[in-house]
């Protein structure tokens, strides 16, 4: 649902309102843990899935050392690294067990850094840049790999397939979506 801000003065732009999700399911009689022991009345509220731990107002890491904005973020598919991207053109790379220490710096792109993903297993991280271009990166040695052009503005997203040939597609300010080969030498 999109509202208007109301405001004196100029128009603002139309904003997404956010609902809050709540994840709560009723019970009923005679359902849930222990159901045989204890008496559940109906209407009762379960909490569904683990009990949250943390929120964004109180995390539990903390993570800083980009010099602007932070666009993306996205874990490593074993869970245990963290890639994050932004203004500041770095794609940093970090530890989410132990220290938490940010272990690598990539440095590549001459524009920000729009968005990150990984491919399917965890081999190669893909950064999409203002510069107009997508990277490829070794997500072990941390090394460039390969660079992708042929947009005439800037890349916002790219996505590595999930199954078949090694492909990434793109999608550009310039209106086109892009699907191209990955091909690393080796």
């Amino acid at each position: 649902m999109i509202e208007q801000q109301k405001r004196k003065g100029p128009e603002l732009p139309l904003v997404p309102v956010k609902r809050q999700r709540h994840e709560l399911l009723l019970g009923a009689a005679g359902s849930g843990p222990g159901a045989g022991q204890q008496q559940a009345t109906p209407g009762a509220l379960l909490q569904a899935g683990p009990p949250r731990c943390s929120s964004l107002q109180a995390p539990i890491m903390l993570l800083s050392g980009h010099e602007g904005e932070v666009y993306c973020c996205k874990f490593h598919p074993n869970g245990s690294t963290l890639a994050s991207a932004g203004f500041d053109r770095l794609i940093l790379l970090w530890n989410v067990y132990g220290d938490c220490d940010n272990y690598a710096t990539l440095k590549g792109h001459s524009g920000a850094v729009m968005e990150l993903h990984y491919n399917t297993d965890g081999s190669m991280l893909f950064s999409a840049s203002t510069d107009k271009t997508v990277a490829v990166w070794d997500s072990e040695t941390g090394e460039r790999v390969k660079r992708l052009k042929g947009h005439t503005s800037f890349v916002n997203s790219c996505y590595p397939a999930r199954r078949g040939p090694q492909l990434v597609c793109t999608g550009s300010d310039d209106g086109t979506v892009k699907v191209g080969t990955i091909c690393v030498a080796v």
